[in-house]
């Protein structure tokens, strides 16, 4: 499944205003900068995802997006460890530890893993008491993101909430796509299509490929960077499904000439992995392996590493 990293980051990177202001509405656009640091942590990390606001009344402070395409259930500990590699680096700089708004955004139900707050306490004292905000794009509203102007969200329109309790999906993604078509610059409107075909096609959607590709066409779109990348993409997890397929074929031979029929169980197994270097330890270990018990463990440690 293509990621939605693309689109996010070229969002973010076009109109952070709007996010900014997406969140705080109260922010004028003069007060928001990149977060400068040349810290590169340990681990990986969004830092550039982070913006700083210099407002007038309360002071500057750094906002932290997270955008969630995906489900994990280690969500938490990783936004407490962004925290902790910006403050590592500001320290570093002698900036003390500013004050940090850190955002994390779903962009669809199944990846909300509804765990947002970390808790350390030993007997009545508290050690840690951490969350962060979360905003699920599907319970916000569309016409506000309109009426405020935040271009930078509307590729997200088709999977807001609307005024009507009921919409067709047609109708949804045609007023969208009218309204990234009102915007002057062309190149944006084409960034923002393009990250709209990725976001809103994501599969089991009820926007379908067939709905998407009639309505944002090729041509609407094939001189956008996102685009590109998009496309890029595609043709990189092709090959690499090709080659991974061609070693999990390999792999069910070998089970077959081994165990015969009582390998079709494992070759099944076998054929929901997808990733090489995985495919590769498998054959490795079967290569020794003479009885079905032995094969069955070592395929299902894969299939354990696979869901880390």
């Amino acid at each position: 499944m293509l990621s939605i990293d693309i689109p996010m980051k070229r969002l973010f990177q076009r109109r952070p205003a709007d996010w900014v202001k997406f969140v705080e509405p109260q922010c004028r656009e003069e007060w928001i900068r990149p977060y400068q640091t040349e810290y590169t942590p340990k681990q990986q990390s969004r830092l550039d995802h982070v913006l700083e606001v210099e407002d007038p009344a309360r002071g500057s402070y750094l906002i932290n997006f997270e955008p969630m395409g995906y489900y994990d259930v280690t969500l938490p500990a990783r936004m407490l460890r962004y925290r902790s590699d910006i403050w590592e680096a500001s320290l570093k700089n002698g900036q003390g530890t500013p004050p940090i708004r850190q955002v994390v955004i779903f962009f669809y139900p199944e990846n909300d893993n509804k765990l947002h707050r970390l808790s350390d306490r030993w007997g009545e004292s508290t050690m840690l008491d951490y969350q962060y905000r979360v905003i699920r794009i599907w319970e916000e509203s569309r016409q506000t993101v309109i009426e405020n102007e935040l271009a930078g969200l509307y590729p997200l329109l088709p999977l807001m909430k609307g005024q009507k309790p009921k919409e067709q999906p047609e109708q949804v993604l045609q007023e969208s796509i009218a309204t990234i078509q009102k915007l002057p610059d062309q190149s944006l409107q084409q960034d923002l299509l393009a990250a709209m075909a990725i976001i809103a096609g994501r599969k089991g959607s009820k926007y379908t490929s067939e709905l998407i590709q009639s309505m944002i066409r090729r041509e609407m779109i094939m001189e956008s960077p996102i685009y590109q990348e998009w496309v890029k993409q595609e043709r990189e997890e092709a090959m690499a499904k090709g080659k991974a397929e061609g070693k999990a074929d390999v792999i069910c031979k070998i089970l077959y000439r081994k165990l015969g029929i009582e390998s079709f169980e494992l070759q099944q197994m076998v054929k929901t992995i997808t990733s090489e270097p995985i495919l590769d330890w498998v054959f490795e270990q079967i290569i020794d392996v003479t009885d079905k018990e032995t094969a069955k463990n070592t395929i299902q440690k894969a299939l354990a590493q696979t869901k880390q």
